[in-house]
């Protein structure tokens, strides 16, 4: 798997502000030379996946209640230069800083879930038995603001009951509980600042490949984490349906339906279940089945995982934030690793020699 990151090449940063105009944000201007630090966090085991901490010199016409950073990565090879956006952060938490007479501001930022989150119903929100799943979850969005763009993959599933929240429930812990439902995974925002959701698959999208050659483009010191200590080898779906004439819909797998028996941590191997219940709202018998296999296959990520520092990497040029589903092949001879294993944290320090701190967890084993 050869990329334009193979090749070296000379890496910049810039950053651009945006600017909410007629309920869109716009391109205001370049501010890179008033930032001094910047760091990006991605975790996707949170309902907010990324974040963002600046330091700038002080501007006094920023808005820092509407106006957004984009980040971005630059990597000029053999005279051609990519441009990879970052991200887009909301600048919620802007405290200034004195020193030696120069001002400037230490910046919290959040992706754009965060406006999702601070959006909370104001009363019940329902959702009728018939109504398209996706429809709900894009109407959610809509209402949230006209500066709020998406692309969330459709899908002809419907509630098969109708479906409550409470009031106070933020539009985010809705959509992602819609998403569930059809066995998506959780909403996030892309390098662009476009919501995404796609559904969950059991095969993995390898992003890159990390060879321990000459081309590898990780570093030496590589931490190999092994735990059973959260492991179970049984689900149980059970679905929260409200009709009292309708049998409840429910799903039960083991490992060894799964043609897992050899894993070590099956009821084959260690002669007892260790069981995981998981209460759910679904569409349809299908679903369920499908949701069993997915925590199932979630199990099989909790034992081994890797941290390891490497250069900045992308499988998408217009992005550079990973996708939920995302995995990397990971190879160490001296470890005697060559898996694929899906992204689940990464931490990047925005400055020339760029190294991203990277955890990821074994993505499918012993099939």
């Amino acid at each position: 798997m050869s990329t334009i990151f193979d090749n070296g090449g000379q890496e910049t940063f810039k950053f651009e502000l945006l600017t909410l105009e007629n309920g869109i944000y716009k391109h205001s201007r370049f501010i890179t030379n008033y930032v001094e630090v910047a760091n990006i966090d991605i975790n996707f085991e949170q309902s907010i996946v990324s974040g963002a901490n600046f330091i700038i010199k002080h501007l006094s016409d920023i808005n820092y209640l509407t106006d957004l950073i984009k980040p971005w990565y630059c990597l000029t090879v053999n005279g051609t230069t990519y441009e990879i956006p970052l991200g887009h952060y909301m600048l919620l938490s802007p405290s200034k800083n004195s020193s030696q007479g120069l001002v400037s501001r230490t910046i919290i930022g959040y992706d754009l879930l965060k406006a999702l989150d601070q959006d909370k119903t104001l009363v019940s929100q329902s959702f009728v038995e018939g109504t398209n799943v996706i429809e709900a979850v894009e109407g959610l969005l809509d209402s949230v603001g006209t500066w709020v763009k998406y692309e969330i993959e459709p899908n002809d599933e419907t509630l098969s009951e109708d479906v409550s929240y409470e009031l106070g429930r933020s539009k985010l812990f809705i959509i992602n509980s819609l998403l569930n439902m059809i066995n998506y995974y959780p909403l996030w925002v892309n390098g662009n600042g476009i919501f995404k959701g796609i559904p969950w698959s059991p095969t993995p999208n390898i992003a890159h490949e990390f060879i321990d050659n000459s081309l590898s483009l990780y570093e030496d010191n590589v931490i190999l984490n092994i735990d059973y200590s959260g492991g179970y080898n049984v689900v149980k779906v059970i679905v929260n349906q409200l009709k009292e004439d309708t049998e409840p819909l429910e799903a039960t797998l083991t490992m060894e339906d799964e043609g897992l028996g050899n894993h070590p941590f099956s009821y084959t191997n260690i002669g007892r279940y260790v069981t995981q219940i998981f209460q759910s709202e679904a569409t349809s018998q299908d679903y369920v089945d499908l949701r069993a296999r997915r925590e199932l296959r979630k199990m099989l990520e909790l034992e081994e995982g890797v941290n390891f520092n490497h250069a900045f990497v992308t499988p998408r040029l217009d992005d550079g934030i990973p996708w939920q589903g995302d995995a990397y092949r990971f190879k160490n001879t001296n470890l005697n690793i060559d898996y694929v294993y899906k992204i689940i944290k990464q931490s990047y320090t925005l400055s020339t020699g760029l190294t991203i701190r990277s955890m990821i967890r074994r993505f499918k084993l012993y099939v």
